[in-house]
This record gives structure tokens, sequence and C-alpha cells, in this order.
């Protein structure tokens, strides 16, 4: 927790986009998420028993704590349809939901996001500022972030330029509607917002990396579709 701001930071670990993805495809066909088969997998990927339990708590607490989204996943994407995804729409499921369990991982991208508006490259130096006007200046932050970059690295949302050096990866095509639906539920919950307009998707942060183009007639779970009395359209949790 942050002394200064109280905001709430949560994680300092790493966890591979692997660990993730088939942790997820075995809650999606078990209803069950495995502990010990996170334990096993993250050991390929993280040297120490320590480090890799730390890691799997967060790999559990992703899973675990978005049942919500989960449950409407499933309704539309099973374990093998979930294998037949291309790699970068499981990697936005992954990233939707550690940002719904780690809300910092939201306030990088969209600070991120206000950089690459005005530059192509960002520096650590720009991220550390814009996350500390959040979060305080602290270690806690900055074990943060060493763990989150790498992490945002590998879901496609920024490349590395060289060290401490990033640009901003090609915005990922969503065709899925699920998959849609849990990035606008995304955006609309750690934005703090009861409600967007439509029209404003285009203009907001979080679509910098995504390409999302909602289908009006379908019928969506985790948000609402309603028309405004001036006619334009909003998105409501």
């Amino acid at each position: 927790m942050n002394n200064s701001t109280s905001k709430y930071i949560g994680i300092n670990q790493r966890v591979p986009f692997d660990v993730l993805d088939a942790a997820l495809y075995r809650v999606l066909r078990d209803d069950s998420v495995d502990k010990d088969l996170i334990i096993s997998h993250l050991r390929e990927f993280t040297k120490g028993q320590n480090r890799a339990l730390k890691a799997a708590s967060y790999a559990i607490q992703i899973l675990s704590r978005q049942e919500k989204c989960i449950i409407e996943l499933q309704k539309t994407i099973d374990a093998g349809a979930y294998l037949k995804l291309q790699t970068t729409e499981r990697k936005t499921i992954i990233l939707c939901l550690v940002s719904l369990t780690y809300p910092i991982t939201y306030d990088l991208l969209i600070a991120l996001a206000s950089g690459f508006k005005v530059q192509n490259e960002i520096n650590r130096q720009f991220i550390n500022q814009k996350m500390a006007a959040i979060y305080g200046s602290n270690r806690t932050l900055d074990i943060a972030l060493d763990a989150l970059i790498p992490m945002i690295i590998e879901l496609g949302t920024i490349e590395r330029v060289k060290t401490s050096l990033y640009s901003l990866s090609q915005k990922v095509l969503i065709t899925h509607d699920i998959i849609k639906e849990l990035i606008v539920f995304t955006d609309i919950k750690l934005s703090g917002s009861k409600s967007i307009l439509i029209d404003d998707m285009l203009y907001r942060p979080w679509y910098m990396f995504f390409d999302v183009n909602l289908d009006k007639r379908h019928n969506y779970s985790l948000f609402r579709y309603s028309e405004s009395r001036i006619g334009q359209g909003y998105l409501t949790i």
C-alpha cells in the first residue's frame, strides 16, 4: 500500500504469459485453478522456490478474482476454442484479467498511451515520473514496474527498443465479441466511470492498444448499450 496516495499496488513479481495462458486453459477446461501445475510451470521461468511461490500466488489471484469475467468467457469460448484463438487475442484476455486484478497495470498503460500521443518512444524516466504522480515515489513502485514492464511487453502492448526505451506495438485487431466486451468492461471499470460514449472510444487512451469495433446489435453481458437523449450511444456497467 502506498502511504502517499493509499493506492494499492499488490504485485512485485513477473508472471509469464505462458504460465497464465496454460492456467487459464485449465480453468476453462476443468473449472478450477491448478495451483500445483502453476508452481511447476513457473519453475521453468523463475529461479528459486520462494520466487516461484510468490509468482504463483499472483497467478492464482488473477484467475480466481475475475470469476465473473471468466464465466462470461466460458459461455462462448471453451477450452478447445481458446486454443484456436490468435495468440494476440489470448494475450489480450490475459492482459485484461491482470489489469482487473492489479489496476496499476491499467494505470501504467494509460500513462504510456499519454506519452505515445506526443512521441514515438518513451524512456523509463518518463514512466517513473508518471507513475510516481499516482502512486508516490517509493521502492515498492519501482519493484512493481520492474515486474510489470516485462509483462506488458510480453503481452504485446509495447516493444523494448533498447535498455529503458520503449515504443508502441502494433494495435491488436479484436474480432471476437466476448474479447471486445472484456476490453471495454476493463476500461469502464478501471477508469472509474459508470459509462462511456461509444463515440469517445476512439479518443480514450486504453484503445491505443486495441482495435475494437462494437456491434450494437450484439447482446453484451458485461455492459449494456443504450441510446442517449442526444442520439449518441453509450455503454454502462
